[in-house]
């Protein structure tokens, strides 16, 4: 298993795709930091508030997000570039090979979590103190909000892997996914918030400290969160199993 495991850290290392997402994952990371310390309008009163610490170290939710797309080429992206015959014929049991991707693209996503917490926390604190405030680093608002994104960003990168191994197709995994989480799951929870709020992505909000009314709370969102992950994962490995790589 660790022979499997360093063979497949080395595949993420060289895959470019990896190193652009993470530093997409920056990018965003201090963007969605800025926004809404720009947007605030009521001086440090509404700096300091508990929402806006949340919204504001919300930005490092970039690591969870793209850190999907990541799990998903690691694991499509063995059929799109025709490496899933060498792969397993080299490693026949292809669960072993699945959990190792797992085992990898969890820590893909600490990586790109650490990093977009790093990112946003930087930019918080350089805005704070450009308007004579100090970044309050002891507040829960911002360590829970911070060890929430950073757990989203490892679960993340198991489901990444799990979207893979169901589609099989990078560019349809990654479509369907991103428009699940930017557009469908949005739209279902703002037409009823006490239903879809059992939805992964909702779920997923919750954990990273969202401040958004309706949402679970913590202890249930993560329930919910590992559980759709093991049923997408279990039926991905099902898949790849009875999958002919050879045609």
């Amino acid at each position: 298993m660790n022979s499997l495991l360093r063979a497949e850290l080395r595949k993420a290392r060289a895959t470019p795709t990896i190193w652009w997402l993470l530093l997409g994952t920056v990018g965003i990371a201090v963007v969605g930091t800025l926004a809404p310390l720009m947007a605030a309008d009521g001086g440090a009163t509404d700096l300091l508030t508990d929402r806006r610490l949340q919204e504001a170290m919300h930005g490092a939710a970039a690591g969870a997000t793209l850190v999907i797309v990541a799990g998903i080429v690691g694991v499509a992206g063995e059929w799109r570039f025709g490496q899933a015959t060498q792969t397993f014929l080299t490693t026949p049991r292809r669960c072993q090979v699945m959990m190792a991707k797992g085992v990898v693209y969890m820590g893909v996503g600490a990586i790109y979590g650490l990093a977009a917490g790093t990112a946003s926390t930087a930019t918080a604190w350089g805005w704070y103190r450009a308007n004579d405030l100090a970044l309050p680093l002891d507040r829960s608002a911002v360590w829970l909000t911070l060890l929430g994104c950073l757990a989203v960003s490892v679960l993340f990168g198991l489901l990444g892997v799990a979207v893979g191994g169901l589609a099989r197709n990078q560019t349809a995994g990654i479509v369907v996914t991103l428009g699940w989480l930017v557009l469908v799951e949005p739209a279902l929870f703002a037409a009823s918030s006490s239903v879809f709020r059992w939805l992964p992505g909702a779920a997923s909000f919750s954990l990273r400290r969202q401040p958004t009314d309706g949402l679970l709370s913590p202890g249930p969102a993560t329930a919910v969160l590992v559980g759709v992950i093991a049923v997408l994962l279990a039926a991905g490995l099902r898949l790849v199993e009875r999958d002919d790589v050879t045609a």
